[in-house]
C-alpha cells in the first residue's frame, strides 16, 4: 500500500504546483527592449484590469490583462516634489514598515494570486489562484495561532479546482493537496511542502505564499543582494495593478557581482494600503550585451484585509471544498 501512494505522489508532483504567488501587471517593458526567447511574451502591461472572479464557477472564471501601456512612460520622480532616492535605505524603509504592519494590523485575508516562474530554465504557464491566509501569532516565544493557508486553483485549464490546505503542526508539517484538472481531480494526498517533488513544480514552498513572505523575500534581496554602491534606481508614474494606484520601484544592478542572483527587480506598492502587491525579478543574462531574463513575477491583487476567517476556512471538512475524505484515502 506505501509503495502505492509513493507513486501516486510522484505522478502527482508532475503536474502539481505548491508555492508562491505570481505575475500579470506592470510596465516591464524597459528590461527587454527586444523579448528573447525565454521573455518573449512575458512582458507585463503597465496596468492590469483583472475581471472579478466568481467563487462559484472557479473553472469558468477568467482573468483579463489590459496591455495598453501607451500612457506609461519611465520619469525621475513619482507624485509632485518626490524624487528616486539616491540609496535603498528609504526602500528598506518601506518594506519593513509593510512588514511591522502585517505583524501587528493584518490577522489574515483573502486575495487573488497570480504568478509564473521559471523553472529548470523553462517559463511555466501562468496560474491564477484564489487564497485564504491567516497569520501566525505569538505571545512571546508561544504559538498562539498557527499560520494557516488555503488555495484553489482558478486557471489554467489543466489544474483548474485543484485545491491546497496547509495547517501549522498538523499533519506533522504536510500539504493537504487535492490534484483537481481534467485527469484524477479528486486525488488526494498529503505531501512534504519542502520536499524534492514539490520544488520540481515552484520556486518557492507554499508557506513562503503571500504578502508577508513577498515582504521578507524584498527585505532579503534589498539587504543582502544588492551592494548599494552597484545599483540604479528608477520610479514610474501612474502605475496600477488591477486598477489601483501603485508606487512602481525598479532597481537595476550595473555590474554582475558573485553574490547577485539577478540583475532587475520590480516592486509595485498599493498606495492605499501600504503594502507590496506585485514583485519581478530578472537573472542575468548568459551572454553579455543580451537582455535579462524573467525569474519569477507575482502578483496579489482583489486583496480584503481582516475578513472574517474562521478555523472552517482551513478544514477538509469544509463543504465548499472537495478533499477526499480521510476515510477513502485508506480504502
Amino acid at each position: 500500500m506505501n509503495s502505492t501512494r509513493e507513486v501516486v505522489a510522484c505522478l502527482l508532483f508532475a503536474v502539481l504546483w505548491v508555492g508562491v504567488a505570481a505575475p500579470v501587471s506592470a510596465d516591464d517593458r524597459n528590461v527587454p527592449d527586444t523579448p528573447t526567447r525565454e521573455a518573449k511574451g512575458t512582458e507585463l502591461a503597465a496596468s492590469v484590469a483583472l475581471a472579478e472572479v466568481d467563487n462559484k464557477a472557479a473553472d469558468e472564471d477568467a482573468v483579463e490583462e489590459d496591455d495598453d501601456d501607451t500612457s506609461i512612460q519611465p520619469i525621475e520622480t513619482i507624485g509632485p516634489g518626490k524624487k528616486p532616492p539616491e540609496s535603498l535605505q528609504p526602500l528598506i524603509e518601506l518594506a519593513e514598515e509593510a512588514k511591522k504592519k502585517f505583524e501587528t494590523e493584518v490577522d489574515g485575508y483573502t486575495c487573488l494570486l497570480v504568478k509564473r516562474e521559471t523553472i529548470d530554465g523553462k517559463l511555466e504557464s501562468t496560474k491564477y489562484i484564489r487564497l485564504k491566509i491567516r497569520e501566525r501569532r505569538f505571545d512571546g516565544k508561544s504559538l498562539l495561532r498557527p499560520q494557516c493557508i488555503y488555495g484553489k486553483f482558478l486557471k489554467p485549464k489543466s489544474v483548474a479546482g485543484r485545491e491546497l490546505l496547509y495547517v501549522e503542526n498538523e499533519r506533522d508539517g504536510d500539504v493537504l493537496v487535492r490534484r483537481g484538472g481534467t485527469r484524477l481531480p479528486n486525488l488526494t494526498l498529503e505531501i512534504d511542502p519542502d520536499g524534492r517533488l514539490a520544488k520540481q513544480e515552484s520556486n518557492h514552498s507554499i508557506v513562503q505564499t503571500g504578502i508577508r513572505p513577498m515582504i521578507e523575500q524584498i527585505l532579503d534581496r534589498l539587504r543582502s543582494q544588492i551592494d548599494p554602491e552597484n545599483v540604479k534606481i528608477r520610479f514610474y508614474a501612474d502605475a496600477k495593478v488591477d486598477g489601483r494606484p501603485c508606487q512602481h520601484i525598479e532597481v537595476r544592478q550595473i555590474e554582475q557581482r558573485p553574490h547577485s542572483t539577478y540583475q532587475v527587480a520590480k516592486v509595485y506598492v498599493d498606495e492605499e494600503l501600504k503594502l507590496p502587491v506585485f514583485f519581478s525579478s530578472y537573472a542575468w543574462p548568459d551572454e553579455p550585451e543580451t537582455q535579462p531574463v524573467l525569474q519569477e513575477q507575482y502578483a496579489i491583487t482583489q486583496i480584503k484585509l481582516n475578513p472574517k476567517l474562521t478555523d472552517l476556512d482551513f478544514d477538509r471538512t469544509n463543504p465548499q471544498y472537495k478533499f477526499r475524505n480521510e476515510e477513502d484515502e485508506d480504502e
